[in-house]
């Protein structure tokens, strides 16, 4: 496996993974930012918040079995 392709994908993930734990926090926070609508649409998905930490979790998991020292010099 190609670890720059690795690392695109888990930039991405992180960076997806991110943003949704900071729409998350803002809502939590009360700040306020979101239309009516979204505040209601975030209490009942919050699926996406957990979705997004399991498939970070497992890219980095996978990054680290499938990485051999040495192996991207």
């Amino acid at each position: 496996m190609h670890t720059r392709t690795l690392r695109v994908v888990l930039t991405v993930n992180l960076a997806v993974f991110l943003l949704v734990c900071v729409a998350f926090l803002l809502h939590h926070l009360g700040v306020g930012l979101y239309p009516d609508g979204m505040d209601s649409w975030l209490e009942s998905n919050q699926w996406l918040m957990w979705t997004a930490a399991a498939l970070t979790v497992a890219s980095a998991l996978l990054g680290l079995v499938t990485q051999r020292p040495g192996a991207d010099r």
